[in-house]
């Protein structure tokens, strides 16, 4: 799919696409593997711990990611943040005060990547293509990460963790590379970030809004740790790997193409389909003691993240204008690291079915707080956010 959308996507798209499936080649299979490696030089916790201050410093950063990008640029503001990724793979090889150091670091760059990425992409665009061109990125964002966890192994397999750590370290800079590539797009400086984040968090259409991205990291961040466990005790680990992978599948599958529906048929559709599989795919999972209801739970869930994905890259263009497009973009960041730390913490203290009823009531919750925003137009909700965020 993505070899057949390639013609169509424009020079900058394609070169934003290519950077980051190099860049999560190397960073998102490196983190597949940081419990299995802490595991095996007796450091289990420290894992968990990692990701718990990445995540607590991307949300941090939220604010400084908008200043910093709007005052040197999205080009610049990926590649200094490209750098660190680098630093993060590499210190996996040095010691605990290290990692803990570049777990901070690295969190603090992805708030700037993500920022420049989305503010990028919107930019580089034109509003008839929003959907397709965040779906073609969703699908080769998807399938770097994808190819990577599958040739790491291999790789660790062949020689050790820190051998293959060292090497994977090299696909962020070559990333990074790609990147200088890219035309430099001017991004607003004339008004004070900081001010206008703060009026984003204040603002009751941008935090509805909010709640689309925060219900949708919550559940996955909360429920594909424990599909794994649901799969090995339902079926057999045999099946862990071969299951667990149809959330790499479908997104490279099918991000593309509904991002291109979203284009035709409008964003509303789609989101409202995201939200419907999501539902039923919770429901099913509340009943994964039994196999059937175990692998169609995780191939609505699947599908509802393929959706999810190029959806939240194409709505910020959507209800955007030049002067809050950066502010926004960070404001939807963080709310998904809200997300993936809540989900963090709650699944730290509950692992049972219990779960899948506060995943179904966060998403229920999350529509009824959406929905009757999306009963107006876009053009509308654009305008609404442009009064509310000057």
């Amino acid at each position: 799919m993505i070899s057949k959308a390639f013609l169509r996507i424009n020079k900058e798209i394609q070169l934003l696409s290519l950077s980051f499936l190099l860049i999560f080649f190397g960073y998102n299979a490196t983190q597949q593997y940081l419990t299995t490696y802490f595991s095996t030089i007796g450091l289990q916790d420290l894992g968990f711990q990692s990701l718990i201050l990445i995540f607590l410093s991307f949300l941090i950063a939220g604010p400084i990611s908008a200043i910093v990008v709007s005052k040197y640029g999205t080009k610049k503001s990926m590649i200094f943040a490209s750098l660190f990724y680098f630093f993060f793979i590499v210190s996996l090889t040095g010691g605990v005060l290290l990692i803990y150091f570049s777990s901070v670091l690295v969190g603090f760059a992805a708030s700037l990547l993500w920022t420049g990425q989305n503010s990028y992409l919107v930019k580089a665009s034109d509003q008839k293509t929003y959907g397709e061109n965040s779906g073609f990125f969703n699908s080769a964002l998807t399938l770097g990460s994808a190819s990577g966890i599958l040739i790491l192994g291999f790789f660790i397999n062949a020689f050790s963790f820190k051998s293959s750590f060292l090497i994977y370290s090299l696909l962020p800079l070559i990333g990074l590379i790609l990147l200088t590539q890219l035309k430099d797009l001017p991004t607003e400086q004339k008004t004070n970030q900081l001010k206008l984040v703060k009026k984003s968090i204040k603002s009751m259409t941008a935090l509805k809004l909010s709640a689309f991205y925060f219900s949708f990291s919550f559940i996955f961040g909360l429920v594909l740790g424990l599909i794994p466990l649901e799969i090995k005790n339902t079926l057999s680990i045999t099946y862990v790997s071969l299951l667990t992978f149809t959330f790499w599948i479908m997104p490279i599958l099918f991000s593309y193409i509904s991002g291109k529906i979203s284009d035709v048929k409008g964003r509303k559709i789609m989101i409202v389909a995201a939200y419907i599989f999501g539902i039923l795919g919770l429901t099913s999972l509340y009943f994964s003691q039994y196999s059937i209801p175990l692998v169609i739970a995780i191939v609505l869930l699947a599908l509802s993240y393929a959706i999810f994905r190029p959806m939240s890259f194409a709505l910020v263009g959507d209800v955007s204008v030049e002067r809050n497009l950066v502010p926004l973009t960070a404001l939807f960041w963080m709310a998904q690291n809200v997300g993936i730390l809540s989900a963090l913490l709650i699944s730290s203290e509950i692992q049972t079915r219990v779960i899948y009823l506060i995943s179904i009531a966060v998403i229920s919750a999350s529509s009824l707080i959406l929905f009757p925003l999306l009963k107006l137009d876009l053009k509308e909700i654009k305008l609404k956010l442009s009064q509310e965020i000057k």
